[in-house]
């Protein structure tokens, strides 16, 4: 049966991302604070539950406090250690330093562990999968310069001023955490639209393998009012162009999770029009047949209001998914939804 919790109420909440600690208790990560995103204020917290999800403890902070604004791309569990991508900036996503902490004792402490490896720019890494016997890490990464971001910080401006025209998306591979390498082809999508226009794009990669053994990448597109799709037919390191699909998307991350019998799920809000009004209802949808299409769609959560950022896991029985989401900017909710059984 399908249940609810609200978690946590915040000036402001973003991105929470749900996972199972190698110890077996549930956490959520995500950025409070501030007024706004990005903002001075911005900081990353842990929530945890030791009961399934039916009470959370207090928000816990990730890193000490040191002054910079902070915002969590990833949280990934790896054997006995979670690893949380972390951007550090100074209010305006300038002055930006990324980089990975490390707990190997259940999420209660966190130390630094690496910068993000390879990738230089400004530069997002998404959500995990393991393909292949190795951890593929997608990633969002804009190129913009060191000189690029302190005349940047020097303006006081955003990192979206910086005139960067792509955002280029790729996976980093690793099978130890320690040596990582980068897509050798890269998918990019513009930063401008059709008449010039500056237009940033949040493109949040998710990825699936599909059962011929090539890797599907779905990617939002700001003001396209769709999803886009890449594949690589080796192993990630290389991308084909990215092409429309026939799912809408507000311009709000979607989520892709792999189910052990091979089925596709899909965390989305389904609406082509594009803006925050439109994140409403947040909808599983799954597919049998290597995402063309999605004979299963049932509709979460349909209360009014801006349902964003799903991301979470697969029960280990395989009949759930458990996620977390933020509700208007302010609100962290737990759910627990039913997954069909296969046809």
């Amino acid at each position: 049966m399908d249940t609810i919790r609200l978690v946590h109420t915040d000036t402001l909440s973003c991105e929470a991302i749900l996972r199972r600690t190698p110890k077996g208790s549930l956490i959520i990560v995500s950025q409070c604070g501030g007024t706004k995103e990005p903002d001075p204020g911005n900081r990353v917290y842990l929530f945890r539950s030791e009961d399934e999800g039916q009470t959370w403890s207090k928000p816990v902070p990730v890193v000490p406090e040191n002054g910079k604004a902070q915002y969590q791309t990833e949280v990934s569990v790896i054997g006995n250690a979670i690893y949380i991508f972390m951007t550090e900036h100074d209010g305006n996503f300038t002055g930006f330093h990324s980089y990975v902490v490390r707990s190997t004792d259940d999420g209660n402490t966190f130390r630094f562990f690496c910068d993000v490896p390879v990738k230089k720019g400004f530069c997002f890494v998404r959500g995990m999968l393991e393909y292949g016997g190795k951890y593929l890490f997608p990633y969002q990464n804009y190129p913009v310069t060191a000189r690029q971001d302190a005349q940047l910080q020097r303006q006081g401006r955003k990192i979206w001023d910086s005139g960067a025209d792509f955002v280029e998306m790729g996976v980093l591979s690793t099978s130890d955490m320690r040596t990582f390498e980068a897509s050798a082809r890269e998918v990019r999508l513009p930063l401008r639209m059709q008449d010039g226009t500056p237009r940033w794009v949040w493109s949040e990669p998710t990825l699936a393998p599909l059962s011929d053994g090539s890797l599907a990448m779905l990617l939002r597109f700001d003001g396209r009012g769709r999803l886009y799709r890449s594949l690589s037919r080796d192993g990630g390191q290389s991308w084909e162009e990215a092409e429309p699909t026939e799912i809408p998307n507000p311009a709000n991350k979607p989520k892709l999770l792999p189910l052990r019998d091979g089925r596709i799920a899909l965390l989305n809000t389904p609406d082509a029009r594009t803006g925050y009004a439109y994140r409403c209802p947040l909808a599983l949808w799954v597919s049998d047949d290597d995402m063309r299409t999605w004979k299963y769609r049932r509709d979460l959560v349909t209360f009014p209001g801006w349902l964003s950022y799903p991301d979470g896991i697969c029960s280990a029985d395989g009949k759930q998914i458990l996620f977390a989401f933020e509700f208007n900017r302010h609100d962290i909710y737990f759910m627990r939804a039913d997954i069909p059984p296969a046809q």
